[in-house]
């Protein structure tokens, strides 16, 4: 009787590892499976299984291997044109930018929100960016037309290194930028007004 639940045994792990040796191989070919021999008979003089012994196990079902890990979802990438307010120095550690609307811009939840006059997106604002590895700011000043591509890491947010600059590109300084109304650091000045005598 030992010598026949070691053989169902057997042949129960020989499935389940078959089974983990292919998963998440579905175009692969598959192994032929191995005929298992049936039990030999019980010799004669073995007494029959009294009601006292266990019952023969039950086919097994091959072992479900656990799915894979999620990968991390891509960081959310944008793309604006800004103006430079201030770089990286003594005023801090990131490229302060007055951008434009970023109309897709979306909220950690994934959806796209909608500003306080009813439009999509993050309205035009000045922010501070972080410079990616590939990034440099050599032969930028305030007042620069720039247009970035950052991407946003909102296990980070609140941080200076929350949003990342992963591409810049200088624009000409005649390129119009709409702030939708906010005045610009490099909008002519007014005459200053003559003090009344």
């Amino acid at each position: 009787m030992n010598r026949v639940i070691e053989k169902t045994l057997l042949a129960a792990g020989l499935c389940v590892s078959l089974s983990l040796l292919s998963c998440g191989e579905e175009n692969a070919a598959k192994p032929t499976p191995t005929p298992t021999p049936a039990p030999a008979p019980a010799p004669a003089n073995t007494p029959a299984p009294s009601s006292n012994t266990a019952p023969a196990p039950a086919e097994t079902k091959p072992a479900q291997a656990s799915p894979p890990a999620e990968a991390k979802p891509a960081r959310p990438t944008y793309t604006v044109r800004g103006e430079i307010v201030t770089l990286p120095g003594i005023e801090g550690s990131v490229l302060r930018l007055h951008h434009e609307r970023i109309s897709t811009f979306a909220g950690r939840d994934g959806k796209v929100g909608k500003d306080s006059q009813g439009r999509p997106g993050m309205k035009p604002m000045t922010m501070g960016f972080a410079r990616g590895s590939d990034v440099s700011f050599d032969g930028l000043k305030p007042a620069d037309k720039i247009e970035i591509v950052f991407e946003i890491d909102w296990e980070k947010a609140g941080k200076d290194d929350a949003m990342v600059i992963t591409r810049l590109v200088k624009l000409p300084a005649e390129t119009k930028l709409d702030f939708e109304g906010q005045p610009s650091i490099s909008d002519p000045k007014p005459a200053a007004k003559p003090e009344p005598k």
